[in-house]
């Protein structure tokens, strides 16, 4: 009832807010651009739920990353395990269970197939999208729960540049600048930026109680990492109707008291001792990562071609990692090595019509080549002495565990629409994607590495899987021009099917089937009051159906495997109203009720041999906030000619939730204020800033299965810091 009241309240004060615009000669808000269809929209046309946030908005709000998106975002909710790349998007309740992501996240075009791909640092960002709900008919694989949409800003005929330099406490140090700039004006373009990241990790390592040998790494830091991110541009434009462009990222990360895969004890010990942790050992990690893509089009008379091309790879290490017992990074000769590269290949070719007329379309074709070494199943476990003894192997012998995967897909999609009349659209999507998987892996136990040396007990096992899948969409809208439009839509996404890299007993599935996510959508936008005033609104139903989830299949044997359904509903509202010169106020709200449909856990009893079955049904997705909120005000006032003071204040409020199916590890609601304020004269500005200001204690991370125990990890205390930056 609060949230109602409150829901109300705030659309109240925007509409007295615009009865007063005109006296107060306010400003009006801009009208959006989006490129959630593959094509340049405005936001007001687009039939589905956008959240579209711009460079200044994401300076706004102190949004470096992902993780800035909670409550931000209506119904999203994220969570890392120790670093921005081992982390869970969750979009309406839809999230991942797996190395495939449940929300798809693209950059510049470029699609981030596996989670180790994502958490590259955000500078010089254009703009973000965020589509909520299945996106499958466009995206594809892995849009289950919505997809996100980093764009990055692009070399003009303009001559620019910028610098900024940030520091804070947990010592946060972050600098980053750019330029760009035309080679040949209208012929040849130039870009390129960067941005260096450290922080120290904000846990502190008690040994009591663990394995540890060695006092060393008693009242150690965990959690620290350096971040060096890079993005370099060339662009071409070979005539009026064609232009290339070529962009290569990379981002390296490394830690020497890395926090990942690491988490405290339990979520009872994470609440009651949120800056401590107990490990044998403090691990180390190294990532490199380069997303190299040309992106041609074409400007036809009616239409327009885009060729996306791309190569995306990464390479991964880790050594000393308590998880529990201590594992390493292995493939082929050396304990935590860097496994090989992971390299995915992608080619995207697409058709779009190009001028406004009745019928407006888009057709294309997208496959992909996927090497992987999966990094939590390519690891050498170390035996402790008794250990070694047991098996009678000599000390400081591993046990070792591989996996080579070869993956392919290919996909033929298309959206066309047609215009019945000014005011009436309506909208029919089909893609259909046939993916073929492919793992070469051994049995844990079945090869050891000792004196230097690989020995195979038993030989590595190969399994491979075919899966198709077909994902429409069907949509229509009423608008009136760009001021608002109301609209219905069915989308559908889905998640890859996959292989089980484990050896299992004769009869055993060694493969496990897509997941599918069905959503139903109604939907309202508008520009209100002069353009004073933006709505967006929607009520929403998702059926997810087959999920994958590890289960009891032989004795004493887990593999993943379908398991059951869920559903999803709710409603989420976005307002953003200026009711004052200077002064602008955002809100949003997301309710969002879940829960899994009838469907059984199977674990076993090690003390007795006993089969365990757990009724998942009727439990709450994990995850899933049971509302999200946010509040800001901003109020800027021209101090002089150049000289202007911004302040800002934030408050997010997340509902409850459990992290686990099982709905026994429970982050209960908790509230996030935030603040920035500073100077800006001309091209320059200087803020204050703050996150977390009340110093809540929350769970960044806590085990989607509580079976096996019940891990979880905190998230970081306050954070202040001060920003200095130039345009030019």
């Amino acid at each position: 009832m609060k949230f109602k009241l409150l829901l109300a309240s705030l659309l109240v004060s925007a509409s007295i807010f615009a009865q007063k615009s005109d006296s107060l000669k306010s400003k009006q808000l801009e009208e959006v651009i989006v490129t959630a269809n593959k094509r340049e929209e405005n936001i007001i046309k687009v039939n589905t739920s956008i959240t579209s946030l711009s460079a200044k908005k994401l300076e706004n709000t102190r949004t470096w990353g992902l993780g800035g998106l909670s409550a931000l975002v209506p119904n999203y909710n994220y969570q890392e395990l120790g670093v921005t790349f081992q982390q869970i998007q969750a979009i309406r309740g839809i999230q991942v269970f797996s190395e495939n992501p449940a929300v798809s996240t693209y950059i510049d075009d470029v699609n981030n197939i596996d989670i180790l791909a994502n958490g590259f640092a955000f500078t010089d960002i254009e703009r973000i999208e965020v589509l909520r709900g299945p996106q499958g008919t466009l995206y594809g694989r892995n849009a289950m729960g919505g997809v996100i949409n980093i764009i990055t800003k692009k070399p003009t005929n303009t001559a620019s540049g910028f610098g900024e330099v940030s520091f804070g406490n947990l010592g946060l140090q972050r600098y980053s600048a750019g330029y760009k700039a035309p080679l040949v004006k209208d012929k040849l373009f130039f870009g390129i930026n960067g941005l260096y990241q450290q922080q120290n990790g904000f846990l502190i390592n008690d040994t009591q109680g663990t394995t540890a040998t060695s006092t060393a790494a008693n009242g150690k830091t965990v959690g620290g990492e350096n971040n060096l991110y890079w993005n370099l541009y060339l662009k071409w434009l070979a005539s009026k109707k064609l232009s290339v462009t070529l962009n290569v990222k990379g981002q390296s990360d490394n830690s020497d008291n890395s926090g990942f895969m690491v988490s405290q004890s339990s979520d009872a010990f994470a609440f009651a001792n949120p800056d401590k942790i107990n490990l044998a050992r403090i691990a180390s990690h190294e990532r490199n990562i380069v997303n190299t893509s040309v992106v041609g089009k074409y400007l036809g008379d009616k239409f327009t071609i885009t060729s996306i091309s791309a190569l995306q790879t990464i390479a991964f290490g880790f050594k000393d990692l308590d998880f529990p017992g201590l594992y390493h990074s292995f493939y082929e000769n050396k304990i935590g090595e860097l496994l090989p590269p992971q390299e995915v290949y992608s080619q995207e070719l697409r058709l779009n019509s190009f001028k406004e007329s009745k019928w407006q379309y888009t057709l294309g074709l997208y496959a992909f080549a996927q090497k992987g070494y999966e990094p939590t199943t390519n690891t050498a476990y170390e035996l402790s002495d008794m250990e070694a003894t047991a098996y009678g192997m000599p000390k400081g012998s591993y046990l070792i565990s591989r996996n080579r995967s070869n993956n392919s897909g290919l996909a033929g999609f298309g959206e066309l629409s047609y215009q019945f009349n000014t005011q009436w659209k309506a909208t029919l999507g089909l893609r259909y994607d046939q993916e073929k998987r492919e793992a070469t892996f051994n049995g844990f136990g079945d090869a050891i590495f000792m004196a230097g040396a690989v020995t195979n007990i038993k030989p590595d096992l190969t399994a491979s899987g075919t899966y198709t899948s077909l994902s429409p969409k069907f949509a229509i809208s009423y608008s009136t021009g760009d001021l608002s439009s109301i609209y219905a839509s069915y989308t559908r996404g889905f998640r890859a099917g996959g292989i089980n890299a484990s050896s299992l007993p004769a009869g055993v599935k060694q493969t496990f089937d897509p997941e599918y996510s069905n959503n139903y959508e109604v939907g309202y936008k508008a520009f209100l009051a002069n353009k004073r005033i933006s709505v967006g609104a929607s009520a929403f139903m998702i059926n997810w159906t087959d999920l994958q989830f590890y289960n009891l299949v032989a004795p004493f044997t887990y593999a993943r495997e379908n398991v059951g359904d869920a559903q999803s509903s709710g409603v989420e509202v976005e307002i953003t109203a200026i009711p004052a010169k200077g002064l602008q106020l955002e809100g949003s709200l997301g309710i969002n009720p879940t829960e899994y449909k009838g469907f059984n856990l199977k674990r076993l009893n090690f003390a007795t041999g006993a089969e365990i079955t757990t009724a998942i049904g009727g439990n709450k997705l994990s995850n899933a906030p049971s509302h999200t909120l946010f509040l800001a005000a901003q109020y800027e006032a021209n101090l002089g000619a150049k000289l202007k003071a911004v302040v800002r204040g934030e408050v997010r409020n997340m509902g409850s939730y459990y992290t686990d199916i099982q709905n026994k590890i429970e982050q209960p609601t908790y509230t996030l204020l935030s603040s920035r304020i500073g100077l800006e004269y001309g091209k320059y500005s200087l803020f204050v800033w703050g996150q977390n200001l009340n110093n809540e204690r929350y769970l960044a991370y806590g085990n989607p299965d509580s079976s096996f125990g019940r891990q979880a990890r905190i998230a970081a205390p306050r954070t202040v810091g001060i920003t200095l930056s130039s345009k030019f």
